[in-house]
């Protein structure tokens, strides 16, 4: 293998026997048995042979898989169910030996395979760390260093010292991620594990992810979720019954995975639009109901100078009050209550929305629009209502909502005053009975003519 490669995989292929029925595996080799025992090129031997074969049939899970990883790569594997993506990580990983052909991997390998493999369901999530951090080449003393590290990032609490058999999916990947992830290994393999949990700790492992593989680790990713493998890796290995379809970039990966799955679809389109409207004086009806609905509470983190300030704000999704659900196209509504704290002041409201990863999906505020809140003495309020239609692909995002000061003259630039960051999940999906109208992250309007 040359030295440039993490991984070489040549020629793999993966057969599973399964047999017609119990008696079966009795019977054929009691077949093979006593062909051994006739002379080899006779009648009766190959009668047997082929007896013996009778009681079964290979299916091959893999067919002659070839694909090289470079040191420090990320790549992608994706195709539909039974395509043989998490056999082929599994004999990458060594837990699954191959049939025929070989696989050769440099440097130390971590894995996060199914979930809670490597984990012993009656020890605590403490004695699991060590034990997996041990089955990963860290010494005690290794592990003690950054054990701290391990369980900051795992953030289950007290269920570090309870049995893992007592733990959730999410808090068993969560404390295996960071185990793998702590090991700093050469290699990362990981199936699926990142769309487990919540959307907090998706874009905490996709930032961790990140920073390994610019430190040079290789990064071999199975997942469905094809927003990951365009995010997270530079290469991707399309799979169709065992075999490979296609290898190259992940957006013409993903392009064919999508080719391969697709089905009709819907005759209507759902056309994004933006709309901004004030409300009117603020009454002590707004004020109450934004002030019981309140979303900033959920904020994970505060920023800005704060010289005018973000009292509340609410979320509202097809009108239904603190909804955090809704269908793909569903308008998004969101009120805010700003405060002249300390001078007159032009504000604008902005919002930003994030995918799971932390990409900036869409930033824009009041004063991109036709909106003029108008100026704001101290200690006034003002109510402004945005309302957003979420033409996104189903899935989780956050939001960040914040106040800003508008700069003369220059309506698209503004100052942050107080954003409120990591408020969510807001959560779009689809009927599982339709197709996904659109592929990518989001729909843009479309307009089709002939010329």
């Amino acid at each position: 293998m040359a030295d440039d490669l993490a991984i070489s995989v040549e020629n793999v292929s993966k057969a599973y026997r399964i047999w017609n029925d119990p008696a079966a595996r009795l019977k054929s080799p009691l077949c093979d048995g006593l062909a051994a025992c006739l002379p080899p090129h006779g009648p009766a031997r190959a009668k047997l042979k082929a007896k013996a074969q009778s009681y079964y049939r290979d299916f091959y899970a893999l067919k002659d898989i070839s694909f090289q990883v470079r040191k420090g790569e990320s790549v992608g594997i994706i195709g539909r169910n039974g395509s043989g993506k998490s056999t082929l990580l599994q004999i990458i990983a060594g837990t699954l030996q191959p049939t025929l052909g070989s696989i050769q991997v440099r440097g130390r390998v971590a894995a996060l395979l199914e979930l809670g493999s490597g984990f012993n369901p009656e020890f605590t999530g403490r004695e699991n760390v060590y034990l997996n951090a041990a089955v990963l080449g860290l010494t005690r003393a290794e592990t003690e260093e950054r054990f701290d590290s391990i369980a900051d990032f795992a953030d289950i609490g007290d269920f570090l010292d309870q049995p893992v058999r007592t733990y959730s999916s999410g808090m068993m990947v969560r404390l295996a991620f960071a185990v793998a992830t702590a090991s700093k290994p050469e290699v990362l393999v990981v199936d699926e594990a990142l769309s487990v949990g919540d959307i907090f700790f998706q874009q905490k492992a996709s930032r961790r992810i990140n920073e390994i593989l610019e430190g040079g680790t290789t990064f071999l990713l199975v997942s469905h979720d094809v927003s990951a493998i365009r995010a997270l890796t530079h290469r991707a290995v399309v799979l169709r019954h065992g075999a490979v379809d296609f290898a190259g970039s992940p957006g013409e990966a993903v392009a064919r995975y999508f080719y391969m799955s697709r089905s009709a679809l819907p005759d209507e389109k759902i056309e994004p639009t933006t709309e901004v409207a004030p409300l009117a004086n603020v009454s002590d009806e707004t004020r109450q109901r934004l002030f019981e609905q309140n979303v900033l509470g959920l904020a994970k983190s505060r920023m800005g100078e704060q010289e005018i300030i973000l009292r509340a704000a609410t979320i509202a999704l097809d009108g239904l009050s603190g909804a955090f659900d809704g269908p793909v196209g569903c308008i998004l509504e969101v009120d805010y209550l700003i405060v002249g704290v300390e001078r007159v002041t032009t504000p604008h409201v902005n919002i930003h929305i994030h995918d799971r990863f932390s990409n900036l999906l869409f930033a824009s505020s009041s004063a991109q629009t036709a909106l003029t809140i108008g100026s704001v003495q101290p200690g006034e309020e003002r109510a402004v209502r945005l309302k957003i239609q979420l033409c996104m692909q189903p899935g989780e995002y956050t939001l960040d909502l914040g106040v800003g000061e508008s700069v003369p003259g220059q309506p698209s630039i503004g100052l942050p005053q107080d954003r409120h960051l990591g408020i969510g999940p807001i959560r779009v999906t689809h009927n599982p009975s339709d197709p996904i109208p659109f592929h990518g992250m989001v729909q843009l309007p479309l307009v089709a003519q002939t010329l």
